[in-house]
């Protein structure tokens, strides 16, 4: 269950799934699912390496689009966490093409995974929010304008995109069917209609972090079982925790505390063998 609330799916990937239900191509739909998803771990990796916190993401045709709570937003970052994901498949695209020279008879096998994920990659670099090419101009852009600024100035992009695709798709019903046209023109509307659906993620720094005066606490229950590590996890950036340790005793201490004891011992030292000493 956690894990499905960690991974909704983004509206727009419905019609991906009707399309490859439609033209009875399984073995396509799941390596779609893999490109998609080796697309978003190179994000999580990039973003984990610059010390972003994870909120959600949602699982989209285009990849898993990027947002930043603007408290602790950095232009710089995004752009590196943005390019992330298409660098990846463009990798994946490189490698496996590469193989077909090693071993010939992979290229049957392999073909699929090689357009894909080149062709996720192109589509991604598309001037067009939330996308990771829209990220990306988003991000160079806000060192000139204001973030909100250069969204706007995005999203006449996204739309004209948007239009184009359409037309072409139109243009295909009389030359060359071709209904990608018109899934790439769903996508692009419904990933900026959806903009507040996207992923989050939550610069943290625990050992330099300044707390506002009066900031809501946020209070934890945790067992005494629990090691260091575990509940460091659970400390955010904008509000202050105090944890409860449930044992043969109940013991309240800050996350100052946990934070001391942190440096003292282990991480995956338990509450229990601390309280002991």
């Amino acid at each position: 269950m956690r894990i499905l609330k960690k991974m909704p799916f983004h509206p727009s990937f419905l019609l991906v799934i009707f399309w490859f239900v439609i033209t009875k191509n399984p073995l396509g739909f799941l390596t779609f699912v893999g490109v998609i998803l080796t697309h978003e771990l190179g994000h999580f990796f990039m973003a984990k390496k610059l010390g972003y916190k994870l909120d959600s993401f949602f699982l989209a045709p285009y990849g898993v689009s990027l947002n930043y709570r603007e408290c602790t937003f950095s232009s710089q970052d995004e752009v590196k966490i943005a390019l992330a994901g298409p660098i990846v498949n463009l990798a994946i695209a490189f490698l496996t093409v590469s193989l077909w020279w090693i071993f010939p008879v992979t290229y049957g096998y392999t073909l699929d995974l090689a357009v894909q994920s080149f062709m996720l990659a192109l589509f991604n670099l598309l001037p067009a929010y939330p996308m990771d090419g829209g990220r990306i101009f988003v991000g160079l852009c806000s060192k000139v304008f204001t973030r909100k600024k250069s969204i706007k100035i995005i999203s006449i992009c996204n739309f004209t995109l948007a239009a184009i695709f359409l037309c072409l798709f139109i243009a295909s019903c009389f030359i060359n069917f071709n209904p990608s046209f018109m899934f790439a023109s769903c996508f692009m509307l419904c990933g900026m209609l959806q903009g507040k659906r996207e992923s989050k993620y939550e610069k943290l720094n625990i050992y330099k972090k300044t707390i506002k005066d009066f900031s809501k606490p946020q209070v934890l229950v945790i067992n005494a079982s629990t090691t260091l590590g575990e509940a460091l996890k659970h400390i955010e950036g904008n509000k202050y925790t105090i944890y409860y340790i449930v044992g043969s005793k109940t013991k309240a201490i800050d996350e100052k505390t946990l934070l001391k004891w942190s440096l003292v011992y282990k991480l995956n030292t338990a509450f229990s063998e601390i309280l002991k000493i």
